[in-house]
């Protein structure tokens, strides 16, 4: 087989870096945001394609910042086919559950939000009746 040209290679692990570099920094600002990162979020603020997110060097760093799980194996091989369709709901209602939770917890914290700039509204809305009244 046939090596590929050093140039190729290099330029190929500059374009790696890069796409990491812009993953880390939309992740850092996402977080300083106070988001509940999702690879969807990513995708919009870094505008890359969703499997960029399946490559290892990407892969690698969203494991690291907690987004994603890493990739294992949950049975062992030698288990047979029985064992293997008695866990699988049980995992798929503790990520439902997990999904769930993680959803219940982001309305709550938009909620919040909400309701603060509500009462900012209805403070500005009352310094603008109070600027009317003493106008002539």
């Amino acid at each position: 087989m046939k090596a590929l040209p050093k140039n190729l290679l290099d330029r190929q692990e500059t374009e790696r870096l890069k796409t990491a570099e812009i993953v880390a920094k939309a992740i850092s600002e996402l977080e300083s945001e106070g988001y509940r990162i999702k690879i969807q979020d990513l995708i919009k603020v870094t505008g890359l394609s969703r499997s960029v997110f399946s490559k290892p060097h990407i892969r690698q760093i969203l494991v690291e910042r907690g987004i994603v799980k890493p990739y294992y194996s949950p049975i062992p091989p030698d288990n047979n086919e029985i064992h293997r369709e008695e866990t699988l709901p049980k995992k798929k209602d503790k990520k439902k559950d997990e999904y769930i939770q993680r959803l219940l917890d982001e309305n709550n914290q938009l909620r919040r939000e909400v309701e603060i700039l509500r009462g900012k509204i209805h403070i500005l809305m009352h310094k603008v009746e109070m600027k009317r009244q003493n106008t002539p």
